[in-house]
């Protein structure tokens, strides 16, 4: 059997790596000027692509104050280059720039839509829904024979509800016995 095929297949490459180039604090000096960024970078032979991700190592001592600007720092870096006086700025990776695409908000916006009035059995009971209803209902006589016909249907539900009889129990020991016999 070949060996390709004998030996185990391990791990993965991620779909999303990230390549860092890495420079250190105390190449820094070998950058003409105090301005650091991924030219300068490239010029001075520190980093190989300016297209690449940057991050800066604590790695050595400064001799003066720079501006640098990377993708990354580490910890140690970051307070080592502001405590010879630079300064420090993160820069965001292209891909990522890309990425985060600001949509513009529309110039008019749009209300949420309402939800539609749900009206109970008791509202639509004391509002009269035709002319011919909202007549009669102005009147004490014939709105007190009005009246009994909301009465007559709680009063048949309820009637509706004590009709049910409710079930009775499971005896588990009388079926426990009947099983046992």
């Amino acid at each position: 059997m070949p060996l390709q095929r004998r030996i185990p297949k391990r791990g993965f490459a991620p779909y999303k790596r990230h390549v860092y180039q890495i420079v250190n604090v105390g190449e820094l000096a070998r950058v003409e000027g105090t301005s650091v960024n991924a030219q300068t970078l490239r010029d001075a032979g520190l980093i190989r692509s300016t297209k690449g991700l940057i991050k800066i190592l604590a790695m050595g001592e400064l001799s003066q104050a720079y501006s640098v600007e990377a993708h990354k720092f580490s910890g140690g870096a970051a307070t080592k280059i502001e405590a010879a006086g630079g300064s420090v700025s993160t820069l965001v990776p292209v891909a990522r720039a890309a990425e985060q695409t600001v949509t513009p908000e529309p110039a008019v916006k749009a209300e949420p839509a309402l939800a539609p009035e749900v009206k109970t059995a008791t509202e639509t009971a004391a509002e009269p829904e035709t002319a011919g209803e909202a007549d009669t209902a102005k009147d004490p006589e014939t709105a007190s024979a009005q009246d009994p016909e909301p009465e007559a249907d709680s009063k048949s539900e309820a009637d509706s509800d004590s009709d049910v009889e409710p079930e009775p129990a499971d005896d588990s020991d009388s079926a426990e016995a009947e099983n046992d016999g």
